[in-house]
């Protein structure tokens, strides 16, 4: 008996009584070699005695299911065991740098062969097809199960019974797979499916359908339609070619390794495996989106669904990312019930599954550098799902990624001079790739404190999404950290047009390094203690590409930014400036204090600080005003 046999015959299988095999065969040499192995290691009454199975192409979403035999075989008695059997295919040596190779591309994927690529690894190596088996389950069993999510179905129709069956078969075989694969092969299966035997879908399209006056069959058909476009379909091929091409970006012209905290991994990992997670990203260039989804390829935490706009399903690029774990969402759907009802219930099923999602908190890249006004699209119609299906405890986690130049810069200083934005097209991508390619530095990226929402808000209740909202700015702001890029901006704008003298900069560096510490603000790893010998490196990359005019032919070498250069270098800059407001509102209302002379100079402060908090409202985000006010009191105390 081989190692493959032994694992997988451990456990509740080992039990006796009548059982019934589900083999989630894709072809014939599939079914046999599974036939063969459960002849030889499961049948009643030892190798080769009798054995009562059904195969069904389970693991192939788009093959058509035949439920008619496992329809007649669940009738059986209620006490039989229901295990469901997988081949799990072995790709050689992948696991050490999960390379896709253009074969795998040309000829598919080798761990889903068809039946003549599938002979063939048998005859040459049959350890390469490992075998394994689902929790089981028995049919009175499964039959509770699905009278708890199907109340409305008629419970003697074997045909809707069979297809749930066929669903929890494929979800404990991709458990049981995961253990060999690794946790980012987790992804959903049969989404559309289970989405249509829910019965709250149900009744709400039957709600629908009767406000409407429409018929329930033309909704069931629209909201088909939607899904088809909604839903992603990821497969392990898929997320390893978009796992490369998210490295492929992000090291084009950035150093290899993303800089981040490894105790925040851990974090991240038992957030997202005991709770509903969010992923909001601060949004400053097309690439910092990939960023979460490469450090969870890369530390094989759960695939995570990304929300895209539509404009990016474009030929090519769009077939991809669908398969990659990409959600399309249209820009506009308000007027369209039957969308945006398809849309909540698929963000509920993916909550309650538990894989995490992520999107653009501000929704549109930021042209400024500081944080955008959040939208509140997405986020809404999550937060409806979770209240509408009682999901508890959703962890919003902001995510900033930071970088030492970013291209798209130019592009928006420019679009600043009145240029038109180019649409976005496979042609645009490609020359986008292309303009990555010189030296930019490292790429920082940081998890701010959770939002936990215990008990989703009201829909209508807008206040209470708003707070929300304004939450994760606060922590994503409180998360963003100081770079030399941004600290170098900063300085150097502040005494335009006169440059600094290279000591007079690293005076002013280090004096900020060592206020930003005592105030705990977060400081990206060049600036650390240990790192401060790199900064060369950082200011050569800075210079080269222009940001920086670096003058050495006097007798002091000096640095400057050129005039034109001043809207770009003032992004950097915009990036932190929310780091240094509570010290601009003091000193401002304390100048404002000494100016009035009637009054006392404490209430007058204290009115002037919540004036500018008033009239800075639609810039900046603050905390709520008893935090915003200790947090004065505290820079005051220093």
């Amino acid at each position: 008996m081989d190692e493959a046999t032994q694992i997988a015959i451990s456990g509740p299988l080992l039990a006796q009584g009548p059982k019934l095999f589900v083999i989630d065969a894709r072809n014939r040499v599939e079914r046999r070699h599974l036939l063969d192995w459960l002849h030889t290691s499961m049948a009643e009454g030892g190798p080769g005695g009798k054995l009562n199975w059904v195969s069904l192409p389970i693991s192939n979403e788009r093959a058509v299911t035949r439920l008619g035999p496992l329809a007649e075989k669940l009738k059986e008695n209620p006490d039989t065991l229901v295990v469901p059997v997988r081949i799990a295919w072995r790709i050689p040596n992948f696991e050490k740098s999960r390379a896709v190779k253009m074969r795998h591309v040309i000829f598919g994927d080798p761990r889903n062969p068809g039946s003549f690529r599938a002979r063939s690894i048998l005859l040459r190596n049959k350890r390469r097809a490992h075998c394994l088996t689902g929790q089981p389950a028995t049919i009175d069993e499964l039959k509770l199960r699905f009278a708890e999510i199907s109340k409305d179905y008629d419970q003697t129709d074997n045909s809707e019974f069979a297809a749930f069956v066929v669903r929890q078969a494929g979800l404990v075989l991709d458990i049981a797979e995961r253990g060999l694969r690794g946790r980012r092969y987790k992804v959903p299966r049969h989404v559309a499916d289970g989405l249509r035997s829910d019965a709250r879908f149900r009744t709400a399209m039957t709600t629908l359908a009767n406000d409407r006056g429409e018929s329930e069959a033309a909704l069931y058909e629209q909201a088909a339609k939607y899904m088809k476009e909604l839903i992603a379909r990821p497969s392990p091929m898929f997320i390893d070619m978009k796992a490369k091409l998210d490295r492929f970006m992000l090291s084009q012209g950035y150093e290899d390794e993303v800089v981040f905290d490894r105790k925040e991994l851990t974090r991240l990992r038992k957030t997202m495996r005991e709770y509903p997670t969010l992923l909001l990203f601060t949004h400053k260039t097309y690439i910092d989106g990939v960023t979460a989804t490469d450090l969870a390829y890369k530390n094989d935490l759960p695939l995570i669904h990304v929300f895209g706009g539509i404009n990016l399903d474009f030929f090519g690029l769009g077939f991809m990312l669908r398969r990659a774990g990409t959600i399309f969402i249209r820009r506009s759907f308000e007027n369209n019930p039957v969308y945006k009802l398809v849309l909540r219930y698929y963000v509920s099923y993916l909550l309650e599954k538990r894989f995490p999602m992520t999107w653009a908190f501000e929704g549109t890249r930021s042209r400024l550098g500081k944080l955008m006004p959040p939208r509140y699209g997405l986020l809404k119609y999550v937060m409806d799902s979770a209240h509408s299906n009682d999901i508890e405890n959703v962890h919003i986690i902001p995510v900033v990624t930071s970088f030492d130049l970013i291209r798209d810069v130019e592009e928006y200083a420019s679009e600043q001079t009145g240029r038109i934005k180019k649409p976005e097209s496979l042609s645009w991508f490609i020359g986008y790739m292309r303009s990555l390619k010189e030296p930019m530095g490292k790429v920082y990226v940081d998890f701010g404190e959770p939002v936990v929402v215990k008990k989703a808000p009201n829909p209508n209740d807008r206040l209470a999404l708003s707070k929300m909202a304004f939450e994760v700015a606060v922590q994503a702001n409180r998360a963003t950290p100081l770079t030399l890029t941004s600290l170098m901006c900063l300085c150097l704008l502040g005494t335009a047009p006169r440059a600094m003298t290279e000591d007079e900069l690293r005076a002013v560096v280090n004096f900020l390094i060592g206020w930003a510490r005592e105030r705990d603000i977060r400081l990206s790893e060049d600036l650390t203690e240990q790192n401060l010998e790199g900064i060369q490196r950082t200011v050569e990359t800075l210079v080269n590409n222009g940001l920086l005019v670096r003058y050495d032919k006097g007798s002091s070498l000096v640095y400057a930014i050129e005039p034109d250069q001043h809207p770009i270098a003032s992004y950097y800059r915009n990036s932190i400036i929310h780091h240094f407001l509570d010290k601009a509102i003091i000193e401002l209302s304390i100048f404002k204090a000494r100016e009035i002379k009637d009054g006392n100079a404490a209430d007058i402060f204290w009115e002037e600080t919540d004036r500018l908090r008033d009239l800075f409202k639609f810039e900046f985000f603050y905390p709520e005003k008893q935090e915003y006010r200790q947090n004065l009191e505290a820079e005051l105390q220093r």
